[in-house]
């Protein structure tokens, strides 16, 4: 069976959207997410993720984004020759 390649997981945060209102660090049910000194989420334990986007979905004011982790073209070939 091949490798299967798991990164890490990106996530912006765009601060000139979010309110600090707290749900998206409520919602992660692998606590990726902290609050700052400010209330704004920081992603604390960003290997943690698991790119399940409750953090995203319950975010009212769309101002957390999480992104797939960006793959190097030497994986890519691994994993295609060992298909």
């Amino acid at each position: 069976m091949p490798d299967v390649v798991r990164g890490i997981y990106r996530l912006e945060v765009y601060r000139r959207l979010c309110k600090a209102c707290g749900l998206c660090v409520a919602w992660c049910p692998q606590d990726v997410l902290e609050s700052d000194a400010d209330g704004y989420p920081v992603a604390a334990r960003l290997a943690q993720c698991i790119n399940c986007k409750l953090c995203e979905r319950h975010c009212p004011d769309l101002a957390i984004e999480v992104f797939p982790p960006e793959i190097e073209v030497t994986d890519v070939a691994r994993l295609l020759h060992a298909r």
